[in-house]
């Protein structure tokens, strides 16, 4: 006698004018200045100035990082974007207010190295602040920075964007919900060998650290996979029912999208795939996301205001393409 866990088989519910909310979004004023002062920042050409740094400066900086009388680290000539909190845990506070010149020291954990984990004393020497001069937002400037001659037709370009920005909020919102509340019209028992045997991988991985292994760090595991499994389970019953397939290039838009994640070349990212039998895995993936996004087209989507929104724009044919797992 041989016991071996089978994948459940669960009827399929009525999904078909799903009810979710999501908050309500404008694309405001401030959206598209933002977005128009970001563009402008690609272009922006860096000043120095005699004055104490602030919050959102660049600066040029040199870094001495000891543990008692042994020294850790050092580096001169860096630059840095204050508030970016890019580099060192402190090192934003210590240099707020200082002037070329000067320099502050303080204490941080230390996050990598040989001395990972301890406490460290750091100086921060200010060499140079500079400050970011940006071009004025006129018709030249357009022409320079867009496919448009007048600084109006790129507003309006950026109001349009603003718009797909907020439909593209409001639609991964309404795929969370309907997905939560699809799963939740069905009973999905979740094999313990399952949850067991993530919890094993999770934990005895390569750079797993003993003090994550806690008791709360566990139950969060278990959480995940159940949540994944049923998720799965639910969105593969959906694409049978509805016969969704996956073609060749929807494979292929998913892999480079997932490529650029991982900020790996595609067709390395695909051939480390296929040499670790995980296509299939892939495919599976992209059939779930089809299937969710038809769940979603078929969802009454309403905002915090009662007004019906139109997600047509973000449910494609090919499923989600914000590259986000529906688990």
């Amino acid at each position: 006698e041989v016991e071996v866990d089978v994948r459940p088989e669960i009827e399929v519910p009525d999904y078909s004018g799903l009810e979710v909310a999501v908050a309500a979004r404008e694309a405001g004023d401030d959206e598209v200045q933002k977005a128009l002062d970001e563009l402008r920042g690609r272009f922006g050409t860096l000043k120095s100035v005699e004055r104490p740094a602030a919050d959102g400066d660049y600066t040029t900086i040199d870094l001495l990082a000891t543990i008692g009388d042994d020294t850790v680290d050092e580096a001169t000539g860096l630059s840095y974007l204050i508030g970016s909190g890019s580099m060192i845990e402190g090192l934003d506070e210590a240099l707020l207010g200082l002037s070329a010149g000067e320099d502050a020291t303080f204490e941080t954990v230390l996050a990598g190295g040989d001395r990972s984990g301890e406490t460290a004393q750091v100086k921060a020497a200010l060499t140079a602040v500079k400050e970011r001069e940006l071009p004025e937002a006129d018709d030249d400037f357009a022409q320079l920075a867009s496919e448009f001659d007048t600084i109006d037709e790129l507003r309006a370009s950026l109001v349009e964007k603003a718009k797909e920005d907020v439909v593209v909020e409001q639609g991964i919102e309404a795929r969370d919900l309907v997905l939560e509340k699809l799963v939740a019209l069905v009973e999905v028992p979740v094999p313990a060998s399952i949850i067991e045997e993530q919890i094993e991988q999770h934990f005895n991985g390569e750079n797993q650290a003993a003090d994550h292994d806690t008791e709360d760090h566990r139950a969060e595991i278990k959480t995940n996979t159940e949540n994944a499994f049923r998720n799965e389970i639910v969105l593969d019953a959906v694409a049978e029912k509805e016969e969704i397939g996956v073609d060749q290039s929807e494979l292929i838009e998913y892999l480079i999208q997932m490529s650029q994640q991982y900020g790996m070349d595609p067709n390395q990212f695909a051939q480390m795939l296929d040499n670790a039998g995980q296509v299939p895995m892939m495919i599976g993936e992209v059939r779930r996301r089809k299937a969710l996004a038809k769940v979603l087209e078929l969802a009454v989507v309403k905002d915090s205001d009662g007004n019906v929104i139109d997600l047509s724009s973000f449910v494609k044919p090919a499923g989600d393409e914000q590259a986000e797992s529906a688990e």
